[in-house]
């Protein structure tokens, strides 16, 4: 009898949700157009935070909506996927995703085992996870190959009452690495290179033809996701899926696309994003839908005299469009809501279907980090980013990616920059990577960012851009280094990371002249590495003043609000006797908000055209975003190495950071530290800016089964023969060159700032 109930009752509420589900498909429309008198037609509202329904519908009874709360709450989750698969029996990923549909979320925990009799004593357990989000990336102890194990879900409503856990699933792991055609390295290249030329070098590519040379070449589709350009065959696929839908009569739904809450100044190129096209700064006016009294879709002339926000002039709603990239005519090109239901269904089985044909994938450019416009802080109607909503963007991105990998489970998702947690897409690129001129703090927080990333099974696509050659420097400033040095410093970096998922992409951006930028150092073969990349050796060099020229630097004193002295502060920061490096308090910074930018500060008159060092000691815990916690530079017009920033993420210890610049003609600026974007807390001690340079080298080394590779990153500064030191090589080997030759055997490398050598045995 119980069962019966309850199968009556389940069906009463998918009934329920059909209905809705019609109602939406049916009646929604855009608010340009929709009905608000209250007693008339019903209608959706995607620009709101919570949809408004409005309906002469019958009310419910009490009891039904108590049987129908009592029972959606005691329903465990269903339609479980990992991988994107029911029970898959091939699971590549050493970390897959797990993914669960519930009526109400709150929280979650998964759990994996063993065995279905284990779930109980898990190998895995999440914890209670607060997230609204049913997606999560394992995280536990490393999964076995050939092993199946077992998993289940259990969540939190929104009222924070538990559900019931649900039944077990199961998978099999078959973990092997992505393949590669050259002994030692994979690569990728984006748009150029003849299938000829790919054959034998390249092992993924964003041209299908590029497999006509070599079949098992991955083919991944440049396309969009965030973004529409209007007009364009896109822009027309997605207006008739809106009329076949019932969404409009004609056009695409407006609330498909992002608005500015407020009027905006945006500054953007005319015709098309290229250097050649003039710039243009326009008024964006902001749409507020309160100065829409009579909800007709448009702020008539006597709205507009008596605007209830006066910060928002749109008249019509489809005017506060946040443009990206460029202006018209003749195309325009817009940021799209990524969180409407409609838009997603559209991009999951309309456009990443036809776009994936005779491809292996779909690589997605311009993924941003959150709502584009002119900075973290332009208003956006659809993502106020505040509160419970400050990650709603990255989530929405997520579920959007999530209903298309359950729609085409077998074809790769890569995306330029994606870097959310969990990481719904298979991977992604990094255009800028990294770059000689990097000094050793970001160089190496880059590498480990793709270790990390290769742990976890994530393809990446890591591209380094040469600087020195004057057709193949879009990033960065010239650095006084001759070419062969530059290409070998690339290789040499890629290879510190070189693993299971990673692949090597050398040029420019847009990757033109491919197989002018190639060398034959990369196809040389130095087996698989023996382990992951270590300090090999370190030391100081240079004279600086042992003055510190901040004050406070050791934040020992205390301002009237209990701030540091001699800093402006910014909140949150806080003295902490706790934890501290040295004497009696460091300064903290904890962060709960990803949109965190809190610059505290202080201002330095320094001499021109001087080198300084500056010195901090960080420590963090649970840094999670990009780029983190920072200590730099700023406002020192001219200055070189200007740009870098001390950085740190993830959970470290007390240790030292160090960066070289050298002022221009003009030396008056700031030392700022922070936390930006991210989440988690930093602590800050002894900060010191001295006058020259004071510096900590480092060579970092990796051995391969057939070579040695040694890389010593930049530490400001100059990189002539006067920096170089010398390192005895555990062993005999040849130096590889540029070209692809080796040199003579050689037990001793001597490298100069900012240089990297590879050696065969």
């Amino acid at each position: 009898g119980k069962m019966c109930a309850r199968r009556a009752e389940k069906a009463c509420l998918r009934q329920t949700q059909e209905v809705r589900s019609r109602m939406f498909l049916s009646h929604s429309r855009s608010l340009s157009s929709a009905t608000a008198d209250a007693g008339k037609d019903t209608w959706w509202c995607v620009s709101r935070t919570l949809p408004l329904w409005r309906t002469p519908m019958k009310a419910p009874c009490a009891s039904c909506l108590l049987l129908a709360a009592s029972v959606a709450l005691a329903e465990p989750p269903e339609n479980l996927r990992c991988e994107w698969q029911v029970n898959p029996t091939v699971v590549q990923d050493p970390c897959p995703e797990f993914y669960w549909e519930a009526a109400s979320q709150s929280s979650f925990r998964v759990v994996v085992a063993a065995s279905r009799d284990a779930l109980d004593k898990p190998l895995w357990d999440s914890g209670q996870v607060r997230s609204p989000l049913p997606i999560v990336e394992y995280a536990g102890p490393r999964l076995k190959d050939k092993t199946t194990y077992f998993w289940r879900v259990q969540v939190w409503d929104a009222a924070g009452k538990a559900g019931e856990p649900s039944e077990a699933q199961q998978f099999t792991t078959a973990l092997r690495p992505m393949p590669h055609v050259l002994p030692s390295v994979r690569t990728f290249i984006n748009f150029g290179g003849s299938p000829e030329f790919a054959k034998s070098r390249i092992d993924l590519c964003f041209r299908r033809d590029a497999k006509q040379g070599r079949a098992d070449i991955l083919a991944t589709k440049y396309s969009l996701v965030c973004t529409l350009v209007v007009p364009s065959e896109k822009a027309d696929a997605l207006a008739k899926f809106c009329v076949s839908r019932g969404l409009t009569k004609e056009g695409i739904l407006e609330d498909m696309f992002c608005h500015f809450a407020e009027d905006t100044h945006v500054t953007l190129h005319v015709g098309a994003e290229r250097a050649g096209n003039p710039r243009e700064k326009r008024l964006c006016p902001g749409w507020d839908p309160a100065n829409d009294r009579n909800r007709d879709g448009r702020v008539d002339d006597a709205e507009a005299a008596n605007l209830a926000n006066p910060k928002a002039t749109a008249r019509q709603m489809k005017q506060a469009r946040v443009p990206i990239y460029y202006w018209g005519p003749p195309r325009d090109d817009f940021v799209m809501n990524v969180g409407h239901p409609a838009y997603q269904e559209f991009m999951a089985t309309v456009h990443a279907p036809a776009e994936a044909e005779g491809y292996d994938g779909l690589y997605f450019d311009t993924v941003p980090p959150d709502v584009a416009g002119p900075g973290r802080g332009s208003r956006v109607l659809e993502y106020p980013r505040v509160g419970d909503g400050r990650d709603k963007w990255l989530r929405d991105l997520q579920m959007m990616f999530a209903k298309m990998k359950l729609n085409m489970p077998g074809r790769i998702i890569t995306g330029n920059g994606w870097d959310a947690n969990p990481m719904v897409m298979d991977g992604a690129q990094h255009e800028n990577w990294l770059n000689i001129s990097w000094q050793v703090s970001r160089w190496r927080r880059a590498i480990e960012d793709a270790v990390e990333r290769d742990r976890r099974g994530k393809i990446q696509l890591v591209q380094y851009n040469p600087i020195f050659h004057p057709e193949l420097s879009e990033f960065g400033a010239k650095f006084d280094v001759d070419y062969d040095r530059d290409k070998l410093f690339g290789l040499a970096s890629y290879l510190m990371a070189h693993g299971g998922f990673t692949y090597f992409g050398f040029g420019s951006h847009p990757y033109q002249h491919v197989e002018k930028q190639w060398f034959k150092a990369i196809e040389h073969d130095l087996g698989e590495p023996k382990g992951p990349y270590a300090v090999f050796a370190e030391g100081t060099s240079g004279k600086a003043d042992a003055k510190n020229l901040l004050a406070n630097g050791d934040f020992e004193a205390a301002d009237g609000q209990g701030n540091p002295a001699d800093w402006t502060a910014a909140e949150p920061v806080e003295l902490d006797a706790k934890v501290k490096r040295s004497g009696k308090f460091s300064a903290k910074i904890a962060s709960a908000d990803p949109q965190i930018n809190n610059i505290n500060k202080q201002y330095v008159k320094l001499k021109p055209r001087t080198t300084y060092t500056l010195i901090a000691w960080l420590k963090t815990e649970n840094v999670v975003g990009s780029p983190g916690a920072q200590v730099y530079p700023h406002e020192f017009d001219g200055m070189s190495g200007g740009g870098q920033m001390i950085t740190v993420t993830g959970t470290s210890d007390w240790k030292e950071y160090r960066h070289v610049f050298t002022t221009a003609e003009d030396a008056e600026g700031r030392i700022n530290f922070r936390i930006f974007g991210a989440t988690g807390t930093a602590w800050f001690d002894d900060v010191q800016l001295v006058e020259g340079a004071a510096i900590r080298w480092q060579v970092f080394s990796r051995e391969f089964t057939k070579g040695l590779v040694l890389v010593k990153p930049n530490v400001g500064g100059p990189t002539g023969d006067e920096t170089a030191t010398a390192h005895k090589l555990p062993g005999a080997f040849r130096p590889l060159r540029a070209d692809g030759s080796l040199g003579d055997v050689a037990s001793e490398a001597k490298l100069r700032n900012a240089e990297a050598a590879i050696f065969a045995r």
